[in-house]
């Protein structure tokens, strides 16, 4: 299966010479994967590094409060459920909301800002 069967686009945007991009996938072990990347001088005047990636990881094992909220009975369902109620220039940060409030646990990825 590959990584694209289970992913979906959950939003897209250039304005001018910033743009930003969230998408989410399943991968082939079964966990979902959630990527932020934007580019950009805003990105890089906020960041010190253009293109800005952030990604959040919800293990396989730890899906199940996930799939029951959403009622998902495949982990590969959940890209195109969540395409339907996360969207949005904000989707990333409601999403992680969302897992909070589930007791979901996840893992951000994010380079650190070196001043």
């Amino acid at each position: 299966m590959e990584l694209f069967d289970c992913g979906a686009v959950l939003f897209e945007s250039r304005e001018g010479e910033e743009s930003l991009r969230i998408e989410c996938a399943v991968t082939p072990e079964g966990a979902l994967e959630v990527l932020q990347e934007s580019d950009g001088p805003l990105t890089s005047w906020c960041f010190e590094e253009s293109p800005h990636r952030i990604e959040a990881l919800v293990e396989p094992l730890d899906l199940k409060g996930l799939m029951e909220y959403l009622h998902a009975d495949d982990p590969r369902q959940l890209p195109a459920i969540l395409r339907f109620e996360y969207t949005g220039y904000d989707c990333f940060m409601r999403l992680r909301g969302l897992l909070k409030r589930l007791g979901v646990p996840y893992t951000v990825f994010e380079a650190a800002i070196v001043r």
